[in-house]
């Protein structure tokens, strides 16, 4: 195992080449383009501020009303790490979380939707895009906003 020192310089020669500031960057702008987009597209839904994260992940909140009513939430995710977006049921805290656990046992009907054990901050998630095309960013958006709602409805057909 590399020593926390070892880490650091092998991360300050990462940085010393440029290219993780200008992804890093690209990544977050998407997001807030992505975010704006679904607060004009959308303004029946509260829109969170987006949470840039310590390079795991980066997303914001919506909170549609019957979903929000509930304590709930849709987050909507980029994992740095796989190079995805997902959708994520969430709930305001984890005793809410835990009131809905259910809903992870009733998912079949829901495309690319799963559960992953060891994710404490999602009572279910869904894949919405497993390679992102960030240099076509209309249709990247298009596609993260077409699946987010579909997984809204889905999600609320099953409360």
């Amino acid at each position: 195992m590399k020593t926390l020192n070892q880490l650091i310089r092998n991360y300050t020669l990462c940085l010393q080449q440029g290219e993780i500031q200008i992804a890093y960057k690209g990544i977050q702008e998407l997001m807030g383009k992505l975010r704006a987009d679904f607060i004009k597209k959308y303004p029946r839904y509260g829109t969170s501020n987006t949470y840039q994260g310590y390079m795991d992940m980066s997303y914001f909140s919506l909170n549609p009303t019957c979903l929000k009513d509930r304590g709930l939430k849709i987050a909507v995710v980029y994992l740095h790490e796989k190079g995805t977006f997902e959708a994520w049921l969430s709930a305001r805290n984890r005793t809410i979380a835990t009131r809905y656990e259910f809903v992870s046992n009733n998912i079949s009907d829901i495309i690319n939707a799963f559960h992953d054990d060891h994710n404490q901050d999602a009572i279910i998630e869904c894949t919405l895009v497993t390679a992102p095309d960030f240099d076509n960013q209309t249709l990247l958006m298009n596609t993260i906003e077409l699946g987010t709602e579909t997984f809204i409805n889905d999600v609320t057909g099953l409360l």
